[in-house]
């Protein structure tokens, strides 16, 4: 069995907060640290949904673009977690881990569309499963 795409995000997205974190400014700080410990609880409670998941790989990719600035970092983190949440609720296999993706695939976009508003002209890119407009 593979790692379950949110599952690995959802780790990914703890390390990648822990990054934000440290070069955070206290205008973000709070938010991080909001994100980190939701981020944390969502992992916990995915490693609980799927509980034969083998640990999800290590290593995490922050492209250069995102490392300048930590709003582009968490940008980067939420839209990885939107993209694996989609994936993973057309797969999910149980109506409780349809609903936890849709949950998680919902509040990743809420906290993308907050850090979007922090940097205009932030990269953009549409959720993925919807149509281009």
């Amino acid at each position: 069995m593979t790692t379950p795409q949110g599952l690995a995000a959802e780790d990914a997205a703890v390390y990648g907060y822990g990054l934000v974190l440290s070069g955070a400014g206290p205008s973000i700080r709070a938010a991080a640290t909001r994100e980190l410990t939701a981020h944390r609880a969502r992992r916990d409670a995915a490693e609980a949904l799927w509980p034969d998941a083998p640990p999800a790989p290590t290593g995490y990719s922050t492209s250069e673009d995102t490392s300048l600035s930590p709003v582009l970092l968490a940008i980067r983190l939420e839209s990885d977690c939107c993209e694996a949440w989609r994936a993973e609720a057309g797969i999910a296999d149980t109506p409780e881990r349809r609903r936890f993706c849709v949950d998680a695939l919902t509040a990743a976009a809420v906290q993308l569309a907050r850090w979007r508003t922090l940097v205009p002209g932030a990269p953009f890119e549409e959720l993925p499963g919807f149509p281009r407009s």
